[in-house]
């Protein structure tokens, strides 16, 4: 964990398989507790959503492939930050509407409902959402 002046952060990675995104969602809840933060439903299914996207539509599922989460603790929201490895040829992270039929496709719109804002991280490859605290 790093403090800043205005925020708490913490990071970390795991290999590119579905088995990773329970652990990545149980640490962002053991983090945020640790941090004292009421650790709701809506971080929780924010982090699988990302995580389960960087496991399934980026180089991140590769052999060796990894992606790390990062938690920052701000006074009004926090944020949420899952950096890839980079997005399979022909992908982007963009929100779609799927058929009602559809078994996939709602992450994001989920991930859109639930947060203040999210977007794609400014610096490498990765999707990051804000949510009130």
């Amino acid at each position: 964990m790093i403090a800043t002046s205005d925020a708490l952060h913490a990071r970390h990675s795991w290999p590119g398989t579905p088995h990773s995104v329970g652990r990545a969602r149980d640490w962002t809840a053991l983090t945020l507790n640790e941090w004292g933060v009421h650790v709701t439903d809506a971080a929780l299914l924010v982090v699988s959503e990302l995580a389960t996207n960087a496991c399934c539509h980026t180089l991140s599922s590769a052999p060796n492939g990894q992606f790390t989460v990062r938690l920052s603790l701000y006074n009004d929201h926090i944020r949420v930050g899952v950096r890839d490895a980079g997005p399979r040829t022909g992908r982007t992270p963009t929100r779609r509407t799927p058929r009602l039929d559809s078994v996939h496709g709602r992450g994001l719109a989920l991930v859109d409902s639930l947060s203040l804002r999210w977007g794609p991280l400014k610096v490498g490859t990765g999707v990051f959402a804000e949510l009130p605290r």
